[in-house]
Formats: C-alpha cells, sequence, structure tokens
C-alpha cells in the first residue's frame, strides 16, 4: 500500500553575500574546478510500502502511526532540508516486514554502499568458522593464516603476547592502521602516524590482494599488546576473512555469496553487482566536514589542497553535502566500478554493496531465528550459536581506560560532531552503556545513554556513508535507516532510529 506523507521539497538555501566575497568565491570556483551549484530539484514525496496480510500480523505489538510519524520526521528534517538526497528505512518484526518507507531519491532498488557494515557479515563468516571447523576463539592467527607472523612487535621491538581470533572479532588486536576519517591525526601513535606519511609519500608496495594485504600488515608494529585495549580498527577483518578462506578454500566473496547472501536470498548484495543494476547507483556524497579528513591520505598535494578548499567554501556558503566527490558506479575502494568483474581485491571491513531490498531481508533472516521465509518455502540461514555470538557482549563497557584515548563521553550511541570532545581523543572508541560482542556493539545500560528501557539487549553497527542498523534479539525487532552521506556522524540519526522504533512497540 502506498501512501503520500510529505510535501514536496524546497530549493537549498544559498548565503547572501557582498560583491566582493561574490568576486572572491567565483575565482576560487574556478581555480579549484570543482564548486557547481546544484540545481534546485523537487524532490520525491516520502513513499510508504505496509504490511499488507494480516495473516503474517507482522504489526502485533507495533504502532505502525508512530512508525510512520518517525518516517516523516526523518524525511522533513534530513531529505527535504537537504541533509541527504534520500533515505531508506525499514521495521522488521519477528521476521516480517511491518514497513519500509523510500524517502527522495532512494528506493528499495536502490545500491548502497555499505562500508563498514561489511565488517559484520565476515564476522558471522567467522562464526561459521568456529562452528563448523571446531576452531576456538582463543586459536591464535598465526595457525589460521599462514601469512601472518607468529611473533608480534610493538614500536619498541618489544615481543608481544600473540593475537587470538577473538581479538580481530572485538577491535581489540592492536593494529597500528588508522585512518583519520575514523580518529582524529592528534590522536594517532608514532606508528600510524609513519603508516600515514608513507601512504602521502607513495612509499610501500600497494596490496592486489587480501593475501598480500595481510600480509604486509604482519610486518607493521603493533600499538598494543593484543586484548589490552579496544582500537576501532578494520584489519581484523581482514584476518578473519583470511581465516575462512584458508580453511574453505574459496575466497571471501564466494564464501558469502554461497553460505550467506545465496541462503538469504539476497541475490543483489556481493562485493560486486550484476552490471544492470548500474542505472540503481547513486553518488556517495560528502558532508563538507569531512573533506579535510579524507585529504589527510591522498599523495597528490594539489588534490589535497582542492578537497580543503572545498570544504572550507561549501561550509561558507551553508551547503550540506557535496555530491561530486564518489559519482554513482564508482567502486567503495578502489577506482573500478561495482559491476567490475576483474576486482581481486574484495575488501572484507568496507567492500560489501546492494539493494536497500536485500538488505531488508538480511533484517528479517536476524529476527525470524536465522530463517528466511519466503512463498512456501523456509531456508535456513544462520544458526542459533552466530545469532546469540553477535548479540553477546564480551569486551567491558567501551571506556576508558580499556577504550584507546577514548574521552568520557554520555548521551550517544554514536560520538555526533559537535559533542565536546578533545581532538587528542578517539570518539570512536567511546561508547557509553555498551559493550561490543564477536562483531557489533550491544546496548547494555540504555538508560546511560538515553534509550528506552526495552532497548536493552540490542546491537548495532554502522557504514561510513550513513548506513545505520539495529538488532533487538529480545523484542525480534530489527530496523536501518540507509542513505549516502560520509558525515562525520554529523547528525544522531542511529539515537534517533533506536528510540523511535522502540517507542512503537506497544
Amino acid at each position: 500500500m502506498w501512501a503520500n506523507l510529505s510535501v514536496p521539497g524546497h530549493r537549498v538555501n544559498r548565503v547572501s553575500t557582498t560583491a566582493a566575497a561574490v568576486l572572491a568565491g567565483a575565482c576560487i570556483a574556478w581555480i579549484v574546478g570543482l564548486f557547481q551549484w546544484a540545481p534546485a530539484v523537487l524532490l520525491p514525496r516520502l513513499r510508504v510500502r505496509t504490511a499488507a496480510t494480516p495473516r503474517s500480523s507482522p504489526t502485533d505489538g507495533i504502532n505502525i502511526d508512530k512508525l510512520a510519524l518517525l518516517a516523516k520526521d526523518f524525511d522533513t528534517r534530513y531529505v527535504q532540508t537537504g541533509r541527504v538526497k534520500g533515505g531508506l528505512l525499514a521495521v522488521v518484526h519477528c521476521g516480517k516486514i511491518v514497513g519500509v518507507w523510500e524517502m527522495g531519491k532512494y528506493s528499495c532498488d536502490t545500491v548502497f554502499k555499505f562500508f563498514s557494515i561489511s565488517k559484520v557479515f565476515t564476522a558471522i563468516a567467522g562464526l561459521q568458522l568456529c562452528e563448523e571447523k571446531g576452531i576456538s576463539l582463543e586459536t591464535p592467527i598465526s595457525a589460521l593464516v599462514p601469512e601472518w607472523p607468529a611473533k608480534l612487535r610493538d614500536e619498541s621491538g618489544k615481543v608481544l603476547p600473540p593475537l587470538l581470533l577473538k581479538h580481530c572479532l572485538t577491535h581489540t588486536g592492536g593494529f597500528s592502521k588508522a585512518l583519520p576519517t575514523v580518529h582524529p591525526l592528534p590522536s594517532l601513535r608514532e606508528a600510524e602516524l609513519q603508516r600515514i606519511k608513507d601512504q602521502i609519500r607513495g612509499q610501500g608496495r600497494t596490496p592486489q590482494t587480501l593475501r598480500e594485504a595481510v600480509e604486509l600488515e604482519g610486518q607493521r608494529p603493533q600499538i598494543f599488546s593484543p586484548g589490552r585495549h579496544f582500537n576501532y580498527c578494520g584489519v581484523g577483518s581482514q584476518l578473519v576473512a583470511r581465516a575462512v578462506e584458508e580453511a574453505f578454500g574459496m575466497n571471501i566473496a564466494e564464501y558469502m555469496q554461497q553460505r550467506i547472501f545465496k541462503p538469504a536470498s539476497m541475490d543483489n548484495m556481493g562485493f560486486v553487482i550484476d552490471e544492470l543494476l548500474s542505472k540503481n547507483c547513486v553518488s556517495t556524497d560528502y558532508h563538507p566536514w569531512v573533506l579535510p579528513a579524507v585529504a589527510a591520505t591522498i599523495p597528490s598535494r594539489w588534490r589535497r589542497m582542492r578537497l580543503r578548499i572545498t570544504g572550507l567554501w561549501c561550509q561558507l556558503c551553508g551547503q550540506k553535502l557535496v555530491d561530486n566527490i564518489k559519482p554513482a558506479g564508482s567502486g567503495v575502494i578502489l577506482p573500478t566500478k561495482l559491476w567490475d568483474r576483474s576486482l581481486k581485491f574484495f575488501h572484507p571491513d568496507a567492500g560489501l554493496v546492494g539493494t536497500g531490498a536485500d538488505f531488508v531481508k538480511w533484517l528479517q533472516v536476524m529476527t525470524g531465528n536465522g530463517e528466511q521465509a519466503e512463498a512456501d518455502r523456509c531456508q535456513k540461514v544462520l544458526s542459533q550459536f552466530v545469532l546469540d555470538s553477535l548479540a553477546t557482549p564480551i569486551t567491558p563497557e567501551l571506556q576508558p581506560p580499556f577504550a584507546l584515548d577514548a574521552p568520557l563521553t554520555s548521551n550517544r550511541l554514536f560520538p555526533v560532531r559537535g559533542d565536546p570532545v578533545q581532538r587528542s581523543h578517539r570518539p570512536f572508541n567511546s561508547f557509553p552503556g555498551q559493550q561490543f560482542s564477536l562483531g557489533g556493539c550491544v546496548i547494555t545500560n540504555p538508560e546511560k545513554i538515553g534509550l528506552p528501557k526495552r532497548a536493552e539487549g540490542t546491537w548495532h553497527w554502522m557504514g561510513f556513508a550513513s548506513t545505520y542498523f539495529f538488532v533487538n534479539p529480545r523484542e525480534k525487532l530489527s530496523a536501518c535507516f540507509l542513505t549516502q552521506l560520509v558525515s562525520h556522524r554529523t547528525y544522531p540519526i542511529l539515537d534517533e532510529l533506536v528510540t523511535g522504533v522502540h517507542e512503537s512497540l506497544t
């Protein structure tokens, strides 16, 4: 059932300037060659699909009117104001779709880049490895990945305890790889800064495969002993993926396709998509605030300067996003098309892409006892062991002193730009009232962060381009909000999603 719930969008406001400012702006725009005033567009109305068959009763225990208000609020505040080009809100209960709201330019058919949500699917593959091969979480990675060294060293050359599989699944490995878009430059240790300097200078070998990337990573020093701190990083996911490849004799893309996506009827999900979906690809947009951090690791000095000037100019002009950085169809990590079958390096920490409809199918599996029910068949996708492992907290609370260089924060699921934290700290390591499981962040004290009490036990994660989801196993409830804005977590969308959906429970 379709319903129109909002008014068309309006023009993005431009800041009035003096003649001198206009002239200066024109000169900068001519030099940089990047700026183009986006024409005012009439955004499509909010479209909603709700449950149509009373027999499945997916809305039992949920106030659909409250969800509709939540969707309208997202549309009004984020889409119609030009903060994002569109969004997809979906809510699933007991394996059944309660409703899907399509906003602005995005729909169920839109191909989204999921970035760090890829880590969750890699964790699922790692948990299946443990279950099917009888591998303990205490197993050293060097026993599972042949190119990984048995002895690790820190910056001083001191030999460290072995890296274990559980460290890779909980972001406690101590890896020296860091991104300024995740952790601020002033918070990085010398080994991390050196890696960024090497990247800017173009020094070192560029890995062509996941195996080569892991081999090179093993030659780098650790910044702390494995298990000592929580520090968000993608290297652990790469090692888990390599362990899966070695154990099952196929690359991680083939494994996920055969063991996760196909059983879940997720036909349009993977590291490479069918070229027929190219028409459904959208650009990855950037908030002006994030451009300096993006520029920090680019080798070309001219490109670094252009991005920084672009970010500054867009902020001065009041632009809410920049849409010409990654055009539609461009690769997630590498400069290839999303449908380029020559891709050999599948990034298990950030490389997955797929349609919104397929992601909703995965939410159905997560709240439907690990099963995908379609038509007259019911396919088992994930075991109870995997479901429980994703939802069971393992680490201490993700706050200092356990979280490396994390500031003391409160009242947020994720840090949001504008929170009073110092640049010398790592806000992305600080998650009050939460602990990490073997693949996700679990809300253990909802009152501490201002969430409804029924959100306790919910686990969640997000992607770099503002793709958010959560799963509440106790309530058999899940939801997502998908858009494509790299924003340095500018907006508290996840907090609003978790709160709004839980408040719709009756």
